[in-house]
């Protein structure tokens, strides 16, 4: 149930940011590799993300992103969803542009501890390249997951490639 609610929630979300739209509006996903530290033990695994972003203006924006991953630290599965504002900064006169992001990130894990929910703070940088009517972008994304309850939070980061289509 509770997963219904969330993804109910992520969906009327996504939708009601066309509706806020001044600008332009990107649909994307995003595939990911994921790598967390924990005490000098490294752990990877693979992402998949779906995310909104709307540009009212070339130079800024914000966007909101729903995702899933694996392993990290004593946790078997997580899901993510966050809300981030970002900036773009022009490169050269072709469209590539340097991104940043930063935002609220809300982090939901399950393993051998148990559940963990981490509400934070996340950023990422990353480079994007204007092609047809969409992007594509190279870039990374920090997270924490896990809460102090149950495990150290975990330094978690998603590195990979994701594709807009406006």
């Amino acid at each position: 149930m509770k997963i219904f609610t969330l993804t109910t929630l992520i969906s009327l979300g996504l939708l009601s940011m066309n509706a806020f739209a001044d600008g332009d509006t990107y649909s994307g996903f995003s595939v990911d590799y994921v790598r967390s530290t924990q005490n000098g033990v490294n752990d990877s695994s693979s992402a998949l993300a779906i995310l909104k972003s709307v540009r009212p203006d070339e130079h800024y924006g914000y966007e909101m992103q729903f995702g899933l991953f694996g392993s990290s630290g004593p946790f078997t599965s997580s899901t993510f969803v966050d809300i981030s504002a970002i900036g773009l900064v022009p490169l050269n006169n072709k469209g590539l542009k340097l991104y940043g992001k930063a935002g609220v990130a809300d982090v939901y894990s399950r393993g051998l501890p148990g559940k963990a929910n981490n509400l934070g703070l996340t950023y990422g940088a990353g480079i994007e390249y204007p092609r047809g009517n969409g992007a594509i972008r190279i870039g990374f994304q920090h997270l924490n997951v896990g809460n102090n309850t149950l495990s150290p939070s975990l330094s978690t980061n998603l590195i990979g490639l994701t594709l807009l289509i406006n």
